[in-house]
Order: C-alpha cells, then structure tokens, then sequence
C-alpha cells in the first residue's frame, strides 16, 4: 500500500493510459491548430491546453472500463496529467518555469540537470527530460517563427522566446553534455525607477538623478559585467522619455521590448539586427540599422549593445541632433566603459588608423553620463544587482581615454551609496549646461543629500 492508503499502481498501466491520452490530446491539438492561421503553439495557448489535457483525462476515466483499460486513482491522474501537459506545451517543462515570476533564470546541463536562479542563487528545478533529443525537439519548436535552426552542423544558437526571455543553447559535441540557458527578462516587475529602488538596485537619490539625466537629454552608456541589468536599466530609462519623442531601438536580439512594458508606447519602432542564411545572403548588421535609423526622423536611438564598430555609428549619432541617445556595453569599471568604446570605434574600417587620443577626445565630446552595474554576493551566497557607481564625462582625456567624474557609487561593506555631489556648480561644465533645464530639481536633490551627510 502507497502512504496514502491506495493500492501501488503498476507503471506498465500508467504508460498505456499516457499513450492512449496523450494520442488523442496530439490529435485535438493538431485539429484546432489547422483551423487558425498561425498554427505554432505560444504561451498563450498555455490555458487552453491545461484544459484540454484534464478534459481527455476526465474522458477517459469515464470511458476506460468499458473497452477493458487500466483505471487509475486521482493522485496518478494528475502526476500523469502534468507529464502530458508539458509535453504538448511550449517549451515542455521549462514552461513551467518560465511561467514562475520567482525565476530569474534557467540552466539545462543535460536532459537530468535543470537549475534554476531565485534570488540570486542556484537550485535544482526539479524537472527532466527523457533524452537529449526531446530537449532539442523543444528548442527547435521555439525556433519555427524564425529563420534560426539548431542542428549538427549549426550547433549554437540564440533566439529571444515570446515572452521576451533569451534563449542560448549549445550541441554536442561543442557542448559536452547539451547546454541551453534561458534567461528571463521581467518585464512586468521592473519597469520604472521605483521598481529598482524598491529592490534595492539604487536609492532614491539615484532614482532622481537618472530621470534628470534623462530628461535633460544627456547621452547615456550604461556598462556591466554579464547578466548585471544593464538591459533592464536601458529599458527603464527609455521608459523616461516623454511621451511625444520618436523612439528607435537596435538590438542583435529584440529584449528591449519598449512597447510591451510601458504599456503600448506609440511612435516607438524597434529594428532587429539579422543572421545570413545558409548561402551567405540576407544579413543585416547592426552597423547598417543604426545608419537606417538615422533616416526614420527618431528624436532618440537606443542600441541594446555595442559591440563591434557600430560604435562609431552610435557615437555620432549622439552628435548629430539626437541627444539624450543611448547603449549598453560590457565594462569592468566606468573608465574601463569608455575605454572599451574607443576600442569598439577603432573597429570601424574608416577607423584602423586613427589616432587613439582623437577617438578618445570624440567619446568625451558625446557621451555625458555612465552608469556601472554590479552583480553583488553576499557571505550565504545570495545574489543581486546594484548600480555600483554613476560618472559624468567632464569633456577631458586623459592619454587616450576620456575623464569621468564619479558621482555616486556603491559600497559593498556599508551597503549604501557614497556620493560627491555637493552642489550644482561643481558638475563639469559640459554636462551642467545641458542639466540646466532640470536645474531646481538637482538642487533639491544636492540639498536632500547635504542635510543627510549632516545627519549622519
């Protein structure tokens, strides 16, 4: 007898009833896809098929006596139920998953090794899979809207899932064993400042000082390790743009998502950079989307990474009428943001042979705020993310790279914030003009963190 009091039941009888349900759930769900025009599954059709799922298995219960096939008891219903929905549902187990808002994200080392990250740390998911060739089938079903495709001889893809998460996944044998890692892009739980603030990223202060920045139109990079929230970030400052500015975004992977979490923004357009197809034809870099965009009459261009010599695009384009532009790139420090970015400009062919200090000084003309993020552990292994330090660009170089002046950062040991800004006056000369339209605003903030520093 089980724990329960039922009697065992005989895993032989389980996979026939999972056979013969499983089959006719197939078979409905192929029947009411060929009836609509996009007949891929998405999340949402999560609802429907949880419902079909217990309709066939309240079917057969009621019809199994009657052509002599094994009945079971409620508790392996639903177990069996959860194994077929995950079966026939996007993403099979990892739907669940992703479905979860304490998620953060999800690591597949192989068809028995699933991990997931809440709060910062690792745990087991509890879910496997049968076979490495279940775990790819479900990646390929992912892949169908999209002219990526995952196989022996193209082991290594990346693709951004409907809900918006990022999807990377790695064959054997460059992989050993199959990796895939998805990682989820809350767009319901931060977007706004105060959403940062609340979760311990930034203090108010910050909060403030970020929207003037924004609001004064001041060119923005915001640099990080990986998986710091340095797309986050670029999302919620683009969230502080006014309502009447043409907004343009450029990504290697749509993440951005502007239109889904600021509540359907108009005037927004988001270009999506693109692979060669399997004969070499068809790419689209981000280089040319960026020089695209500059014909579309944006007042704003967001680039959600730079990476290559699309920064020299970047830099000028934040010169040439569209002030308040921004992107993201991975950095070590504040200088070392821009000093990576000299190096991306030096990649434009036009660039090989410039002089480093001339590309430096550029850099220093245009980009007027850096923003740093973090990724902070604690002594029990709890992680999280922070903004580490803000600088404003003075206008200076120093050798080859530009001089930034570090406002605020973040300090590990007392878990706070340690700023140096004293007074308006003090902000370099080049940034302070164009702050000067939100000027009362910083005085309150300068006067809030005086009496603070008094306080203390």
């Amino acid at each position: 007898m089980t724990e329960d009091g039922a009697a065992p039941v005989a895993a032989a009888a389980v996979a026939e009833v999972e056979v013969v349900v499983l089959a006719a759930v197939q078979a409905d769900i192929t029947a009411r896809l060929a009836a609509r025009t996009d007949m891929a599954l998405g999340g949402g059709d999560r609802a429907w098929l949880r419902e079909l799922v217990d309709e066939h298995l309240q079917r057969y219960h009621g019809t199994a006596p009657l052509h002599g096939r094994p009945v079971l008891p409620r508790a392996a219903y639903r177990a069996l139920g959860q194994r077929i929905f995950a079966r026939v549902t996007p993403l099979g187990p990892l739907g669940e998953l992703l479905a979860d808002p304490t998620v953060e994200e999800i690591i597949v080392n192989g068809p028995a090794e699933v991990l997931v990250v809440r709060d910062g740390v690792q745990v087991p998911a509890g879910v496997e899979f049968a076979s490495e060739d279940e775990l790819i089938d479900l990646v390929q079903q992912q892949l169908a809207r999209s002219a990526t495709h995952l196989d022996r001889a193209n082991p290594m893809v990346t693709a951004t899932l409907e809900d918006g998460s990022r999807l990377n996944a790695v064959l054997p044998p460059v992989a050993q064993p199959l990796a895939i890692t998805i990682r989820k892009h809350q767009l319901a739980r931060f977007t706004t400042l105060q959403d940062l603030v609340d979760a311990g990223a930034m203090p108010p202060e910050l909060a403030a000082l970020l929207r003037a920045v924004v609001q004064a139109r001041l060119n923005v990079v915001v640099s990080g390790g990986t998986g710091s929230g340095k797309t986050t970030l670029l999302r919620v400052l683009i969230g502080e743009v006014a309502a009447d500015e043409r907004i343009i975004t450029i990504e290697d992977q749509r993440e951005l998502h502007v239109r889904t979490a600021h509540a359907g923004r108009r005037n927004t357009i988001s270009l999506e950079a693109r692979d060669a197809n399997v004969e070499g034809r068809g790419e689209i870099a981000i280089q040319q989307l960026v020089r695209n965009a500059l014909r579309q009459r944006p007042d704003r261009i967001f680039v959600g990474e730079c990476r290559g010599p699309e920064a020299l695009d970047v830099i000028d384009a934040m010169g040439t009428g569209h002030d308040g532009s921004g992107t993201t790139l991975h950095a070590n420090s504040l200088r070392d943001a821009l000093h990576r970015l000299g190096t991306l400009v030096r990649r434009h062919p036009t660039q090989s042979r410039a002089d480093p200090g001339a590309i430096g000084r550029e850099v220093a003309a245009k980009v007027d705020c850096l923003v740093h993020l973090a990724r902070i552990r604690d002594g029990a292994g709890r992680e999280w993310r922070v903004v580490h330090a803000l600088g404003l660009v003075t206008g200076a170089v120093e050798g080859d790279t530009p001089v930034v002046d570090e406002v605020c950062r973040y300090e590990p040991a007392t878990g706070g914030w340690r700023w140096a800004l004293t007074r308006f006056d003090d902000l370099p000369p080049k940034v302070g003009e164009k702050l000067q339209g939100v000027r009362r605003d910083l005085d309150a903030l300068t006067a809030a963190l005086q009496l603070r520093r008094l306080e203390g």
